[in-house]
């Protein structure tokens, strides 16, 4: 993954003058800008000074995905983060369970039901925490679940065949590591789109996860 040469500037100047904030979502979203400009030491101490903030008062999928990012970060920094994983389990599985049963009957309607989005939702952090927790057979069973109730219209192309992730887990449970190697190579092929596109502005927060599941895949070939 690359920042763009002429975003690279810009990025830097836009790091700095957010570094103060003690908002939580913008120091990710710092955390994140310097780890895609591989300053590894900025990145983590970012990542450190959100993780130490206060947990806010959330709830739902939305809890659970703040519950997730945290999580994900301490294990960048190499920390225990089990207790955190478990709660946002809990709560995608509560949320899903809630929306199963008014899901409607066609799911490639152009536009999705509160319960249909919902479910996408809480499939696709089941998906990534059973990933966090290196629990490679649920990881796959949950990107399955997830595509199945996604049209393949509205999947980034390469993942109609499998999410990176599921790649990578599935390679970790036969012990196929060309498997493994093909998830880490489409998750950096899926943010450097992002980036050169336009949705991953660095300077936020909204790929922070998606960014530290790569690095922690990457990891899994040393």
């Amino acid at each position: 993954m690359k920042i763009p040469d002429h975003l690279s500037k810009p990025l830097l100047e836009q790091l700095a003058d957010q570094a103060d904030s003690e908002d939580f979502l913008v120091m990710r979203g710092t955390a994140l800008g310097y780890g895609l400009l591989n300053n590894t030491e900025k990145r983590n101490e970012f990542i450190q000074k959100f993780i130490d903030t206060d947990i806010p008062d959330l709830s739902g999928n939305e809890m659970a995905r703040e519950l997730q990012a945290r999580a994900v970060g301490m294990l960048v920094l190499d920390q225990k983060a089990d207790d955190l994983l478990d709660q946002a389990k809990d709560l995608f599985e509560t949320e899903l369970e809630k929306a199963l049963p008014d899901l409607p009957e066609d799911i490639a309607i152009d536009v999705a039901t509160e319960p249909l989005k919902i479910a996408r939702q809480s499939r696709s952090g089941l998906m990534e925490n059973a990933f966090l927790s290196e629990e490679w057979k649920t990881c796959v069973n949950e990107a399955e679940h997830g595509r199945s109730i996604i049209p393949d219209y509205l999947l980034y192309q390469p993942h109609r065949d499998g999410y990176p992730i599921e790649f990578v887990a599935k390679g970790m449970d036969n012990g196929n590591m060309d498997l493994v190697t093909k998830g880490v190579e489409m998750q950096e092929e899926f943010l450097q789109y992002v980036i050169e596109v336009g949705y991953l502005k660095p300077w936020e927060e909204a790929y922070f996860v998606s960014y530290a599941i790569s690095i922690i895949s990457r990891d899994l070939l040393k």
